[in-house]
């Protein structure tokens, strides 16, 4: 009777065993992600110029960050270009939020304590369509915002002048052809109960740490089984062909197994905190004193003099009815 149980326990464990392995996700199945991905007669890509003056900012598309820009040199942005379409899920109205605080002050080479009567952000939106030769057309500009100013004394001065911080909103139409209901389907995760917080807290530091451990000891396919779900939305919201969703991967994910690194390394996940996003169903961890990434590090890539530092990015959200955290 107890060898008949044993063997029953074996065999489940085996069968455990094997259905994981299939559902294991690697490079192969990456690299297959162009199969499963729709594309359409008209794939609108989406985009966004931003300039700034004298200030920090935050900028936001559905409550999740394209940038956090702190102003450490007096210097801003000048027309930088940033992509959009990876943070729109549907057709709909994307609401832009912009975040402001001070600048740089290189008088005394600190932040200034208030934002100042020249601080301000000119965002341009702008829509293109891909070309059937794969490329993309001419942009178009469908949108255009600038912070609010008032005159006083026949010159333009920003409204908020003097104060600590500065947000306000707008929204555009995007009209992609693509829905994806990953967040819809996710649970709230920000809550202000500090024991599930903290409990919160212990399984987001376990995950960073999980993904900090497959860079340093595991292997690509590793790292390609927690990524596939975010690389097949990125394909689909990118309208990406087989070729450019290869290329993606071999190109824009570096690994200390590359062949084209002499150095690869990721630091400790400590002095950070939580930041919550996507109407409280996204977590991250951010370093305390330049609120990027707590998962950061550097490479070397051979030929190359100095080291290159890195910020991975990492999203986390539990969908409905699990108890993991999953990578968006």
């Amino acid at each position: 009777m107890k060898k008949l149980f044993l063997l029953t326990i074996l065999t489940y464990l085996t069968a455990c065993g094997q259905q994981n392995k299939e559902t294991m996700k690697t490079q192969k199945d990456i690299y297959s992600i162009g199969s499963e991905i729709k594309h359409f007669d008209s794939e609108p890509q989406y985009g966004a110029y931003i300039s700034t003056n004298d200030c920090s900012f935050d900028i936001l598309i559905n409550d999740i960050p394209i940038i956090k820009y702190k102003d450490n040199s007096g210097g801003g942005l000048s027309r930088s270009y940033f992509p959009l379409n990876w943070d729109i899920t549907k057709k709909e109205l994307q609401k832009i939020t912009v975040r402001l605080s001070p600048g740089f002050n290189k008088e005394t080479n600190s932040l200034y304590s208030s934002l100042n009567r020249n601080s301000g952000v000119q965002i341009s939106i702008v829509e293109s369509f891909k070309n059937k030769d794969d490329s993309w057309g001419d942009e178009e500009e469908i949108k255009n915002y600038t912070t609010p100013q008032k005159i006083i004394e026949g010159k333009e001065v920003a409204s908020y002048n003097g104060n600590v911080s500065f947000e306000d909103s707008f929204t555009f139409k995007a009209n992609v052809p693509y829905e994806i209901n990953t967040l819809e389907n996710a649970e709230i995760l920000y809550t202000k109960d500090k024991d599930k917080l903290k409990q919160l807290e212990k399984e987001v530091v376990s995950k960073y740490n999980q993904i900090r451990n497959i860079y340093l000891k595991g292997s690509k396919d590793d790292l390609a089984n927690v990524l596939y779900t975010r690389e097949k939305r990125f394909a689909q919201q990118l309208y990406l062909s087989s070729e450019k969703i290869k290329s993606r991967w071999d190109d824009d994910y570096q690994f200390r197994t590359d062949s084209n690194l002499e150095f690869f390394d990721l630091k400790p996940i400590e002095n950070y905190k939580m930041s919550f996003s996507g109407n409280g169903k996204l977590v991250c961890l951010e370093k305390i004193n330049n609120e990027k990434s707590s998962l950061w590090g550097g490479f070397k890539k051979k030929g190359d003099d100095e080291i290159t530092t890195t910020y991975l990015v990492l999203y986390l959200y539990r969908p409905k009815g699990s108890t993991k955290l999953e990578i968006y």
